[in-house]
């Protein structure tokens, strides 16, 4: 897929990097994600892959409260996030549309299908952590690796949250970094590598 003359212009920051360029930027447009988040980490996590070309189609699960802000105003709350987001991210990014791919991103906990990229938002109620399965990632790892996480925090660690979780997946859908990994993210904007448990089969 050639980028038309518009795009090459909206994703010309992105372009100028070593790691995307325009064969990079070409895989990002075609990849897709399906979102399950009601919170800031994972809607800030949908606002920048669809800021970024990346297809996000949202489930039906209904905004929970302090996920209004960045996507969402106060008045949507309680609403399915596939309502909301199918009416807001076509201003965010219309190439970002129609929903396609196999790609998740998740806000813990959650069940995890599909061929992937995986990235789950979760945390331990003083700290973040982003968990991550890329192709050829053991899903049985990740899983127990999600297993020992609840759900993200909210407020600004939640965004910063968010922001990292986006970054990640962009890689994955670019084939940079490990097929399987976790990180910590705690404030003030403080990233820590962290252990990925191994399942029965790798361990």
């Amino acid at each position: 897929m050639a980028l038309r003359e518009e795009q090459i212009v909206r994703y010309s920051r992105q372009i100028l990097l070593r790691e995307v360029g325009g064969r990079g930027q070409e895989k990002l447009l075609a990849g897709g994600v399906r979102l399950r988040a009601t919170g800031p980490a994972g809607l800030t996590a949908a606002a920048y892959v669809a800021a970024g070309g990346t297809a996000v189609a949202a489930g039906p699960e209904p905004l929970a409260p302090g996920a209004e802000g960045f996507l969402v105003p106060a008045a949507e709350v309680g609403q399915p996030a596939s309502e909301v987001l199918g009416r807001v991210l076509p201003d965010v990014n219309a190439d970002a549309l129609p929903p396609r791919g196999t790609g998740r991103v998740a806000e813990l906990p959650t069940a995890w299908d599909g061929e992937g990229p995986w990235v789950a938002l979760g945390g331990d109620g003083t700290r973040g952590v982003v968990v991550f399965r890329g192709e050829g990632g053991c899903a049985g790892c990740f899983e127990a690796t999600t297993a020992s996480w609840g759900a993200p925090p909210s407020g600004a660690l939640g965004v910063g949250l968010g922001a990292l979780g986006a970054l990640v997946l962009q890689r994955l859908l670019l084939g940079l970094g490990p097929a399987l990994g976790a990180c910590g993210w705690e404030a003030p904007g403080v990233m820590t590598a962290l252990e990925v448990r191994r399942c029965g089969r790798c361990g």
